[in-house]
């Protein structure tokens, strides 16, 4: 288990790493070599935010990838039978993306991210007082499959699905992390302009 959990922490550095190759090997990218987007992904936490997709360089006749970077606003609910109540905060993601069709920009894709995400909870609770903590988390098990659709040369919409299998930090507070799932799927859309 130590020997995966390693390999899923290295993946993305050795990703970044094929960049350090020699220019004469590598092929130009053609056309737009950033894409912004709108993110939103419906997940436990919901994430709304920024993406930003960053093209790689790579050799003739290799998969097209790329590296991502999304920063989110983040909300999830906290139930624990006594209290239902949401908090706010924040997801920032760092990734890869490979295209399965070679020398395209667009069409289906696999990504895996490295993610960080920090929610705070603090309000008021009739007969109780105030509920007040902070739930966080770590994952590099964030694996999603999904396809671009260019509209024109610059827009794009680029559905996804996927899971996310969160290491929690101890709950502080009243956040107790018995009551939130560390293992959740994730649906999500980004609309984008390249540029």
């Amino acid at each position: 288990m130590k020997r995966i959990l390693l390999f899923a922490l290295l993946l993305p550095a050795l990703n970044f790493a094929q960049e350090k190759q020699e220019a004469n090997e590598e092929t130009a990218i053609v056309g737009p070599k950033l894409t912004l987007s709108a993110n939103f992904n419906y997940s436990d936490p919901m994430q709304y935010g920024l993406s930003l997709e960053y093209k790689k360089k790579h050799k003739e006749g290799e998969r097209n990838s790329s590296h991502l970077l999304n920063i989110s606003a983040a909300s999830l609910n906290y139930d624990n039978d006594v209290v239902d109540i949401d908090g706010n905060g924040f997801v920032i993601e760092l990734g890869s993306r490979t295209y399965v069709e070679k020398g395209k920009w667009d069409g289906f894709y696999a990504e895996n991210f490295i993610s960080y995400g920090n929610v705070k909870f603090d309000e008021d609770v009739a007969g109780l007082g105030n509920f007040d903590g902070t739930y966080s988390y770590w994952s590099i098990i964030n694996p999603n499959v999904g396809y671009k659709f260019m509209i024109g040369k610059n827009f794009s919409i680029d559905p996804s699905i996927g899971a996310n299998w969160k290491w929690e930090v101890k709950g502080k507070g009243d956040v107790d992390n018995k009551n939130i799932d560390n293992f959740v799927f994730r649906a999500g859309i980004k609309i984008g302009y390249s540029f």
